[in-house]
């Protein structure tokens, strides 16, 4: 038996040294995800036949050129497609409904509001001016205005009961027919007074205290502020 020779044994030591730090170079690479298995030509070192070896420290800056552009494409995202909402069909718009009741106490309405004799229009010429207790005297007896309280909504009215009616302009809404009809009746009253007692100059509101029979509640309706004349009523908005 016969030792190699010196350089022969150091030539194949080196060789495998650098095998064994191969694979421990290909552990830590194949923890971090690479992967391994790229056919290399064969070499006198490693045999005649060309194998599949692995991955040699060669094709490391190859492989870690790719890594970047593979993660760049899995983090790309497709765009979420958006939903396609379904347009409502049209309303089939006809003639509104009226309801027969409301019909016919709308009329009866406008044919007692054009029957209605204020009580300001009733005195003589000489007759001092009493236009706020005419006023009140003809919410309380009649019945178009007792049927306008209670349509009052309790909204419009303060926590006291109190309806503001007017303050330099109407305070009412179109939509609550009971207000508008006292606006009507109380313009009616205004216009059939005298000219002096529309013309005369008031201080401060007017508090007409209004009872209703059926309820036996008492609204309080303030008109005015400030200085302010009855004539005023029937120019503002």
């Amino acid at each position: 038996m016969s030792w190699p020779e010196p350089p022969l044994l150091r030539r194949r030591l080196a060789a495998i040294g650098l095998s064994l730090c191969v694979a421990a170079l290909e552990l830590i690479l194949a923890f971090w995800g690479f992967s391994f298995g790229v056919p290399v030509p064969a070499s006198p070192s490693h045999g005649a036949n060309g194998i599949s070896a692995p991955l040699s420290v060669f094709n490391l800056q190859a492989v870690a050129a790719t890594r970047p552009a593979q993660r760049a494409a899995k983090a790309i995202s497709l765009p979420i497609p958006k939903p396609k909402l379904a347009k409502p069909a049209p309303l089939a718009v006809g003639p509104a409904a009226i309801d027969p009741d409301l019909l016919e106490s709308h009329e009866a309405d406008e044919a007692s509001l054009a029957a209605f004799e204020p009580l300001s229009g009733q005195h003589g010429a000489e007759a001092p001016c009493s236009l706020a207790q005419d006023l009140a005297r003809d919410l309380q007896a009649n019945p178009l205005a007792q049927r306008a309280l209670e349509r009052i909504p309790a909204r419009s009215t303060a926590i006291a009961g109190a309806l503001l009616l007017w303050d330099g302009r109407w305070i009412i809404a179109d939509t609550d027919p009971g207000v508008v009809m006292l606006r009507e009746i109380v313009l009616r009253e205004v216009v059939a007074a005298k000219p002096d007692c529309r013309a005369a100059v008031n201080i401060g509101p007017h508090f007409l205290f209004v009872s209703s029979g059926s309820s036996g509640k008492t609204t309080t309706i303030v008109i005015g502020s400030g200085q302010w004349r009855w004539g005023d009523l029937t120019t503002s908005p």
